[in-house]
């Protein structure tokens, strides 16, 4: 069984009763592979500037070691992008990935466990994309071209590609505020406005 956030659980029947079909949901959940490992979509838009698609599950305790090792993927210079639950996007100026890093891991925490969170690390050329996300229900997308290294990358994390592998976000998942399972963690309303400042983002 995949190791969730803490703040991510599943519904008790009597917890979603506008949705009638909620039994036969978490019937399907139950029987779901929701565990460690990826699955990898080759890229079939040509006008789209990469060559693959991952989306990976990795316990929540690792996810952000398997964030800084597929960030070697991507370019020295390299943009970040998040947001508050479906609030605007905060877009940044490209930053050597060491100064985004630093500037980003005081939020560890948050932006691995609070699920109002996503964070986005890019690099647009004009020939090629490479992004890293992380979602709301904290598994990673990856899309990229250097397919090998991302490979080698979850080989030495034993992760596996896995058919039919599937994601907590596909089913109903009740969602409850990181606070209130660590006193000390930041609103994520002061983490967007603290990244603003590291950004240096007006408003």
């Amino acid at each position: 069984m995949l190791e969730l956030p803490v703040t991510i659980r599943i519904p008790l029947p009597d917890e979603m009763p506008h949705r009638p079909d909620i039994e036969e949901l978490l019937l399907k959940r139950k029987k779901a592979e929701i565990t460690e490992g990826y699955k990898i979509t080759p890229n079939t838009i040509r006008q789209l500037s990469y060559t693959f698609q991952a989306e990976i599950n990795i316990n929540n305790s690792n996810l952000w070691n398997l964030m800084l090792a597929l960030l070697h993927l991507l370019p020295e210079e390299i943009c970040c992008e998040y947001s508050l639950n479906e609030d605007e996007t905060v877009t940044t100026e490209y930053f050597p990935q060491a100064s985004v890093l630093q500037k980003i891991s005081p939020y560890r925490q948050e932006l691995t466990q609070d699920c109002s969170l996503q964070l986005s690390l890019y690099a647009h050329t004009m020939n090629e994309l490479t992004e890293l996300i992380v979602t709301p229900a904290k598994y990673i997308r990856f899309s990229g071209s250097n397919k090998e290294s991302f490979l080698q990358c979850m080989r030495s994390f034993n992760l596996t590609e896995i058919p039919g592998i599937a994601f907590i976000d596909e089913y109903p998942k009740i969602v409850e505020p990181l606070r209130k399972f660590i006193s000390t963690a930041r609103r994520p309303e002061d983490v967007i406005w603290s990244l603003n400042r590291a950004f240096g983002i007006e408003g």
